[in-house]
């Protein structure tokens, strides 16, 4: 039961923590996308 848990743990937490991690860059770049718009329209 342990055995088979731990990894399943371990996947789980790295898993979470990529896609929140991703999540955090893809808001951010949407933020600088739409706060440069009105700027640059050329970049």
């Amino acid at each position: 039961m342990w055995i088979r848990l731990i990894p399943i743990v371990l996947f789980s937490v790295t898993a979470l923590s990529l896609l929140t991690y991703q999540s955090f860059e893809i808001v951010h770049a949407f933020f600088d996308f739409f706060s440069n718009d009105s700027n640059n329209l050329d970049a």
